[in-house]
């Protein structure tokens, strides 16, 4: 948007949700030691359950997609940065007619 102070962007958690999990991803990725925002995962089908685990199995982190994206601070529920690693993103129409997975790679 440009105003008489400069330009200025905004971006939302929101965007119109996908018919189909083909294009699915999370940005930023890998995750860098110096990063501390927040993870985007989008290509979802609106309404979508996220689940995101470690390589285990173990849950860290569930959400519901707002659109077709869905955000994550990178932590666990006790608000501990995770560990270097791969996580696994998995997420699952709300019929439950669909899903679809993508990775995330965390450096420390």
């Amino acid at each position: 948007i440009g105003t008489d102070q400069g330009l200025i962007s905004y971006q939302t958690d929101a965007n119109k949700g996908s018919s189909v999990f083909d294009e699915m991803y999370a940005y930023p990725n890998p995750v860098r030691e110096t990063y501390d925002g927040l993870i985007t995962i989008t290509g979802l089908i609106t309404g979508s359950v996220v689940k995101i685990t470690d390589v285990a199995g173990n849950l860290v982190y569930e959400t519901t997609s707002n659109g077709g994206v869905a955000i994550w601070n990178g932590k666990r529920a006790g608000g501990k940065r995770v560990s270097t690693g791969v996580y696994l993103v998995s997420a699952v129409s709300p019929d439950g007619s669909q899903s679809g997975m993508t990775k995330i790679l965390f450096i420390h």
